[in-house]
């Protein structure tokens, strides 16, 4: 834990591109130790695989470093965008200049869990511990996608990102996961594969305020970031709950009437569909609402729109039934719940959650200004 919260700090800090690389790394290796805590043959599997498809998209993050670093014999940030605006003036090396650009996208993208590179997400999350998949939601997947967003601002700026016609690119590839990651999420039985697979959905919903490729669209891809951050997190920790009241099946069927046994969890579960199927006063409404509006700046805004408006549905499809599943009391089956009391940590944490969601669902604007004001400063 403490290797990952170095590496996302530097994340945020650093101004030089090799060294992101490298605590891009050090992620990589404290995420899949995280991941492989609980020690299963299944949990181990899920890591390697991790593992391998991580340094699949570091290998690709490298390459574009040094293409870049040959382009314009840099590695600090902000010299590195001025040599690419000469080159940009110059109309030289625009070949290698969007491979780099294509790499550093995709390397990150896998990194990120965007559809369609992201396989391993829901094994990583079906066989780890709930705190594991907590964390790896909550703040793994958005280390990298902010260091994407970096990149993209202090690195190459938004006109070249435009010229490049990167922005549509990762515009369309956002308007696929939001779509292809709720699809999965339906065919799923184990309740944890399916909150993983929502994850993917919502990394697109990401993907596409960062293809507006506006102020806007980064401000209100950056607060569904800080509200994913929250609820994904809190759905994970309330999956938890609910298996262990069921005598750990993950199986939906098999959490039929567990809101009674831990009502916490239950809560925390309800809350955070709510949150994802965008009702209004949760968090998840807060940010397609930015997304929504963010979306009438772009000449693409029926697609966006549809898009938004269908993996909302969607949404609701899976989240629905499964807060049905908890709520629908088993006569036969609650006896066997292990209805004990949940420890204070678990309530404190659970609450923590719940008030988190209803503040960024209810007073999110003060929180957007400050976001705007922060994209304008990278500018």
């Amino acid at each position: 834990m403490n290797l990952l919260a170095a590496s996302l700090l530097a994340l945020t800090y650093t101004n030089d591109l090799f060294t992101a690389y490298v605590f891009i790394e050090i992620n990589t290796i404290a995420a899949c130790a995280i991941v492989a805590v609980k020690e299963s043959a299944g949990t181990v599997r899920a890591a390697l695989r991790y593992l391998i498809m991580s340094l699949v998209g570091s290998g690709l993050v490298m390459i574009a470093i040094c293409l870049l670093y040959d382009l314009t014999g840099h590695l600090l940030m902000q010299n590195m965008h001025n040599a690419i605006q000469v080159l940009m003036i110059t109309k030289e090396y625009l070949m290698p200049l969007t491979v780099a650009l294509a790499f550093i996208t995709v390397g990150l993208g896998v990194k990120s869990a965007l559809y369609p590179f992201a396989s391993w997400l829901p094994d990583a999350h079906g066989t780890s511990t709930n705190a594991s998949s907590a964390i790896l939601s909550g703040l793994v997947l958005k280390g990298h996608i902010f260091a994407l967003i970096k990149i993209y601002y202090r690195v190459f700026g938004l006109d070249v990102i435009h010229f490049l016609r990167m922005d549509t690119a990762v515009f369309i590839l956002g308007i696929i996961a939001m779509i292809m990651g709720s699809v999965h999420a339906l065919k799923q039985t184990n309740i944890k594969r399916m909150i993983a697979w929502s994850s993917v959905a919502q990394v697109g919903y990401i993907f596409l305020g960062i293809g507006l490729n506006t102020v806007a669209g980064f401000a209100a891809a950056c607060l569904h970031i800080i509200v994913h951050a929250c609820v994904k997190p809190m759905l994970f920790t309330a999956a938890g709950g609910l298996s262990s009241a069921a005598g750990h099946k993950k199986n939906l069927h098999a959490l039929m009437g567990t809101f009674y046994a831990n009502r916490w969890a239950g809560l925390g579960l309800i809350a955070g569909a709510c949150s994802m199927m965008g009702i209004p006063a949760f968090a998840g409404f807060a940010s397609k609402l930015s997304l929504t509006m963010a979306s009438f700046e772009h000449p693409f805004i029926i697609f966006s729109l549809v898009a938004l408006a269908s993996s909302s549905v969607l949404n609701a499809l899976y989240y629905v039934p499964a807060v049905i599943v908890i709520l629908t009391r088993n006569k036969d089956g609650q006896k066997n719940f292990q209805s004990s009391e949940p420890p204070i940590s678990y309530k404190f944490s659970m609450f923590v959650f719940l008030a988190l969601n209803f503040y960024l669902g209810l007073f999110c604007m003060p929180l957007l200004r400050l976001i705007t004001r922060g994209v304008n400063v990278l500018q």
